[in-house]
């Protein structure tokens, strides 16, 4: 990422040559101006010049960008405002087939399907207006969706913001897409934090709008402790005025900083939503249609040198409530598991192994819901109980994470097909029933990434 202190000038078509000029005089003066402190700075602390000469120099270069009127277009170096810019740009190539088995046992193999498409696309820009107040506002121009729209206040008692962001809710789901090991988030964590759908997920972490609060406890120059909460609105999304129900978040991370590159940390998050009244629901073992949904999320990421290790666990409680599509009123308790061992071979070159798996305890999901756009084939149909995929990919960067490309290959499952054993496609007669159907991918994808 890139801070930039300067706001952007648009001119018309018929500005003259001569204003253009003038222009990007102005904009190499401020950069120059910035650089020329930090280096007086430095020569003032090597004992070449003196405080006064550096004073008198910065009071004409001050003088100078007055008289160019660069004071009435860029923050004033001295101010605590700042306007920061930030990108992020990642294009994907997908490929997806596999094969799909009915509960009678009849195996066909799917349409391979592939694309190339432009998975994120960024944008956004903080103003920090002083005293610790700041405000950001980030979208997603791939698919014109809100990343986050903040009003943040750092104070001596935390961190408080309000506006929307992610919750603290799966470990890699709160992984930052731009430092991802793996080109996408595993199946185990989807089903809990992408948007609530009548096939099967659940919508409970990710985004939502409300407060959020989180503060640290330093122990000692190695140790410190991380805590936080959230009250939000318990729908995802933006615009949930049709939501009114509260969810409740809190969060608590204990790391032991030893070295850069040795380091650990173990966590619990903790949530609590009611699910969004306006869903019906199809899975065949719904049944958590307007009820409480509660559970827990600990997890483990430790790094020794060049090997990072980091395994999370998902689980929560899905009260019953009558009048589900399936007409059933079954308390679900789903559980997932995912691990994730990355080991660096060079500064440029990193291996990555995942393994993670989801038991839905009858409530049921779409396989395309789960292992993303494998639901653009319809082949890969009805709903399953239980989800399982492992994942290899290396990783080579350019400049860190913000010059990078990922190549990944995921053999995902499927099993344990709900609706009636004796049904062709298996989803006739849905009531959380489970048959021996399954489904079987093969996924690769490459993905290039730059941030700025």
């Amino acid at each position: 990422m890139v801070k930039c202190g300067r706001f952007h000038t648009y001119y018309p078509m018929n500005t003259s040559i001569k204003s253009m000029l003038i222009a990007a005089a102005a904009l190499t003066a401020a950069s120059s101006f910035a650089q020329d402190k930090s280096t007086l700075d430095l020569l003032v602390k090597k004992g070449i010049i003196t405080a006064e000469e550096r004073a008198v120099a910065l009071q004409s270069a001050s003088e100078s960008r007055a008289a160019a009127g660069l004071n009435k277009v860029f923050v004033k170096e001295d101010n605590a405002k700042r306007l920061t810019f930030s990108g992020r740009i990642q294009t994907q190539y997908e490929s997806i087939g596999g094969e799909q088995t009915t509960s009678l046992g009849v195996t066909s193999k799917v349409t391979d399907t592939s694309t190339t498409f432009m998975r994120r696309l960024y944008l956004g820009f903080r103003a920090d207006i002083g005293e610790g107040i700041s405000a950001e506002i980030v979208n997603n121009f791939a698919d014109n969706t809100l990343d986050k729209a903040l009003f943040t206040a750092e104070t001596s008692y935390g961190t408080f913001v309000l506006g929307y962001q992610k919750v603290q809710w799966g470990l890699e789901e709160n992984t930052s897409s731009s430092k991802l090991l793996t080109v996408e988030r595993s199946a185990a964590n989807r089903y809990w934090a992408e948007s609530a759908t009548k096939q099967g997920r659940l919508g409970f972490g990710a985004r939502h709008a409300g407060l959020h609060y989180s503060n640290k406890a330093v122990i000692d120059s190695a140790q410190s402790l991380d805590y936080g909460f959230a009250v939000v609105n318990a729908m995802q999304g933006q615009d949930a005025k049709k939501n009114n129900d509260i969810g409740t978040y809190a969060n608590v991370v204990y790391t032991n900083k030893i070295t850069d590159t040795n380091k650990h940390s173990i966590g619990l998050n903790w949530g609590s939503i009611k699910n969004p009244t306006d869903l019906t629901g199809t899975a065949p073992g719904a049944g958590v249609n307007d009820a409480k949904i509660f559970g827990v999320n600990p997890y483990i990421k430790s790094q020794f040198g060049n090997l990072t290790v980091q395994a999370e666990m998902v689980s929560t409680t899905n009260d019953a409530v009558t009048g589900s599509t399936s007409g059933q009123a079954v308390e679900r308790k789903p559980e997932g598991y995912t691990a994730i061992v990355a080991y660096k071979f060079s500064d440029q070159i990193e291996g990555v192994v995942r393994y993670s798996q989801l038991d839905t305890d009858g409530a049921g999901a779409q396989f395309g819901e789960l292992y993303r756009d494998a639901s653009a084939n319809s082949q890969f149909g009805g709903y399953y109980n239980k989800f399982d995929s492992f994942y290899v990919g290396v990783n080579y960067y350019f400049v860190d994470h913000n010059a990078k490309i990922m190549l990944g290959y995921e053999n995902a499952k499927a099993s344990e097909r709900l609706g009636s054993t004796a049904s062709a496609t298996g989803t006739s007669a849905p009531g959380g029933l489970k048959g021996t159907g399954k489904a079987d991918a093969d996924i690769f994808r490459l993905q290039a990434q730059v941030l700025f």
